[in-house]
């Protein structure tokens, strides 16, 4: 590309839902945090949400000895087991979020690379 010639702004490309990469890349970033923010909130909604994470073995009972404790619950809390979900869950999320990351990075790199900067 000669250096008089002005630069091509580049188009974002958008998916079938209209999101463009930087979109997708920014839900893909926030959802570990709301998801955090959501099982956070959750014990001091009511208790009636404490009774159905009970109920169907999302946490266990304060006389389970979980090894963590989730305030506003009465003590309940994760074992091992699912203390183990949760963090494969976070560092699959993490993993995501920074694969989508260095791919934006890396096409940005190439779209540059085909106009000709040498930056």
């Amino acid at each position: 590309m000669h250096p008089n010639q002005p630069q091509r702004p580049i188009q974002p490309t958008q998916n079938a839902a209209g999101l463009s990469d930087e979109d997708q890349l920014s839900l893909l970033m926030a959802a570990p945090l709301i998801l955090g923010l959501l099982v956070a909130a959750l014990p001091t909604m009511s208790t009636k949400a404490t009774a159905w994470l009970l109920a169907h073995d999302l946490i266990v009972e304060a006389s389970a000895s979980p090894l963590v404790t989730i305030p506003g619950t009465e003590g309940a809390g994760l074992d091992l087991r699912r203390l183990i979900i949760v963090v494969a869950v976070l560092a699959l999320a993490a993993t995501l979020a920074l694969s989508g990351v260095r791919r934006s990075i890396d096409r940005r790199r190439q779209q540059r690379l085909r106009r000709g900067d040498s930056a």
